[in-house]
């Protein structure tokens, strides 16, 4: 969706719908907790353990995962 605020409006308010309030808002904790945890995680380059480089390699290079900067900091990825 990018930086289309009327598109992100309307599938939230679709995931909203189909969600009803409670989960809505479980969801968007979880999201949350995630995006805090992955931020911690880079700034303190906590490298991938063996078994989940391994694994994620084919997708980290489908999405090309490498051309963000902040790939730099995932040691052996």
């Amino acid at each position: 969706m990018g930086a289309d605020d009327a598109a992100l409006a309307r599938e939230r308010a679709a995931l909203r719908e189909v969600l009803g309030d409670a989960a809505f808002l479980d969801a968007c904790a979880v999201i949350g907790a995630f995006n805090v945890v992955d931020r911690i995680a880079d700034a303190t380059g906590i490298p991938l353990d063996p078994a989940l480089l391994m694994m994620s390699a084919a997708v980290r290079e489908e999405l090309d995962l490498a051309r963000f900067g902040s790939s730099a900091n995932t040691p052996g990825a």
